[in-house]
């Protein structure tokens, strides 16, 4: 089974969608390099494709979602009456495919860091949906559709049904939450130390220490340690001190507080401690760091 995971936010974005009819012996155009995602529900029918190196042979049903960079066909001609809806979609960021849908502890680790919330939308390129499913996915489609198009009578038939962008971005990750599969969830350990950095964005600019955090989640401070390591692979004081520093560079350059005040805003008791672990991470002082971000 194959995969594309999509880097969220920013969420994929969908473009335009219709219907089409095929008779038998239709068979699907021959289409290179569309530039954007093609999902493709079929209704009832058939339809036999090619996107790649792949072959399907689509049920009523089934969804199949085509690469936007790839050379797709009809490889037969469909036997019986076929309608299938279609829905062109384009990611507003990284996506990359994969041969599982589970996400490697590294990628876990990059995706739950406190410098950058984001997580992953994985969508398998093909799925076969239940009838319950069917019903609703079909009706969210229906509403979806700008242009409902008839080969045999070469016209374009514009939906009556108006919805705002929103609306129809709505309708689109309504479709998508059928298709989606989720990444197992966290084990005890990932759990634990997601909440602990939870807790240090949030209270990063009062006193904090490793006991008060083990304290509040009432864990032995090894524990804590323990996972963070594991899950991060940095100590909680590490953690607290690296947020601490990363918001005082921001102070540092869209402020004229004074470095003092600052030091004691990001939660350091004296400045001089402020000033040791700033250089630190940066290599240079408070004062030096803000002196190059100056006006000349």
């Amino acid at each position: 089974m194959e995969y594309v995971n999509f880097h969220t936010p920013p969420y994929p974005y969908f473009i335009l969608a219709g219907s089409a009819l095929y008779r038998p012996g239709d068979a699907h155009g021959r289409r290179t390099n569309i530039g954007v995602f093609d999902l493709i529900f079929i209704e009832y029918g058939e339809l036999f494709i090619t996107d790649g190196d792949k072959s399907y042979h689509l049920k009523e049903n089934d969804v199949l979602i085509i690469k936007p960079d790839s050379t797709h066909f009809g490889y037969k001609k469909v036997s019986m009456k076929t309608k299938f809806d279609w829905l062109h979609f384009r990611p507003s960021g990284k996506y990359y495919y994969a041969s599982e849908f589970y996400l490697t502890k590294e990628e876990r680790k990059a995706l739950s860091s406190y410098e950058d919330r984001k997580s992953i939308l994985t969508l398998p390129m093909y799925k076969k949906l239940t009838p319950f499913e069917s019903e609703e996915f079909s009706a969210c489609f229906s509403k979806l559709i700008s242009a409902n198009i008839d080969k045999y009578q070469q016209k374009e038939i514009q939906s009556q049904t108006l919805l705002s962008p929103l609306g129809c971005q709505e309708l689109f990750f309504r479709l998508l939450s059928f298709v989606q599969v989720f990444q197992p969830q966290r084990n005890s350990s990932e759990l634990l130390a997601a909440n602990i950095m939870e807790y240090i964005m949030l209270n990063y600019h009062i006193h904090l220490t490793l006991e008060s955090i083990a304290d509040y989640f009432n864990f032995h401070p090894v524990h804590i340690i323990r996972c963070m390591k594991k899950e991060y692979g940095i100590t909680p004081n590490k953690a607290i001190n690296s947020i601490r520093i990363e918001n005082a560079k921001k102070m540092l350059i869209t402020s004229d507080l004074s470095i003092n005040k600052i030091a004691d805003l990001v939660g350091f008791n004296t400045p001089s401690y402020f000033n040791k672990v700033f250089r630190e991470y940066t290599g240079m002082t408070p004062a030096s760091y803000r002196k190059q971000y100056e006006k000349k």
